[in-house]
């Protein structure tokens, strides 16, 4: 896949330092599926991130979150801080998406800025007017990870999709949902296999999520996500 040079046309600061990279894509670029990622090309090195936009915006948002004590992500930080006007890319990425509208409901998980691909496929998704049930679940460690909060409680509220942020650290700052993320989804939900799972987070998250459901009869093949691609468990 040849790169794609992209003009950047935002790069912003968010609530909790995450990043915005907004690129434009050209009028011959191809599109891309909700849920998707591309590679972004820095220096001799790639690193992979999710769309965080729809399709048919003619744009790519990125949300990139610095990472301590990690040369990658200074490097990263080095590119952004150096107020690039453009960015080459490889796009579009990934088979974690949806190529269709579903016919069963849904629940997407995501894991610190893994709302992405989930924020993706949920403006599609609202988009298509999905009618069948959408249930969101974003866990981070902190409150103030929660860089999208006010976003996603006014969209999901005047769209009825069953929003829950979790924050696994307690705290006196924070008055809603705690713990690990899958175990508030089994607490909700006692039919998983009702509905299509998407997961975005590290691997760790990612399949301690599906050995936890998978304790409670959930059937695996029901979950998708872009770790059994990159990071498969060894046979």
């Amino acid at each position: 896949m040849p790169p794609l040079k992209c003009r950047v046309i935002g790069n912003n600061i968010l609530q909790g330092g995450i990043r915005e990279l907004v690129l434009a894509l050209t009028p011959e670029a191809p599109s891309f599926f909700p849920g998707q990622y591309l590679m972004l090309d820095v220096g001799d090195a790639a690193f992979p991130f999710s769309i965080a936009n729809a399709p048919n915006q003619k744009t790519l948002a990125l949300h990139i979150k610095p990472t301590p004590d990690s040369s990658d992500s200074d490097k990263i930080e080095h590119f952004l801080n150096s107020n690039p006007t453009s960015a080459s890319i490889q796009y579009p990425l990934g088979d974690c998406c949806l190529k269709d509208l579903p016919d069963h409901p849904l629940i997407l998980i995501a894991a610190s800025t893994g709302i992405t691909q989930m924020k993706s496929m949920l403006d599609w998704l609202i988009e298509k007017k999905f009618t069948h049930p959408i249930h969101l679940y974003w866990g981070v460690l902190t409150p103030e990870e929660l860089y999208l909060q006010h976003e996603l409680e006014a969209a999901t509220a005047e769209h009825q999709v069953n929003y829950t942020p979790v924050v696994s650290q307690e705290t006196d700052l924070w008055q809603g949902r705690t713990g690990l993320v899958s175990e508030a989804v089994t607490a909700d939900i006692a039919q998983l296999n009702a509905f299509k799972i998407f997961v975005s987070g590290s691997p760790a998250m990612v399949y301690g999520t599906l050995d936890h459901f998978v304790g409670n009869g959930f059937q695996p093949e029901k979950m998708q996500s872009d770790v059994f691609s990159y990071a498969p468990r060894p046979q």
